[in-house]
């Protein structure tokens, strides 16, 4: 029983948190190439599309 009440040293809390911070600045850093990639697809999908419905102009 004491064994699962047994308190964590604070270097495993540290290594936690450290592999909590890591993962959240992966998925940052993918979000962000995302962003700036789509970003520019989509500037091209839009003048797409105007030019689309642009009749005899």
């Amino acid at each position: 029983m004491e064994k699962m009440f047994a308190k964590k040293r604070k270097a495993d809390i540290e290594l936690e948190t450290l592999a909590w911070w890591l993962l959240a600045l992966i998925v940052l850093a993918i979000m962000l190439v995302a962003f700036f990639v789509l970003r520019g697809k989509g500037i091209n999908a839009i003048e797409f599309i105007k030019n689309l419905f642009r009749f005899g102009k």
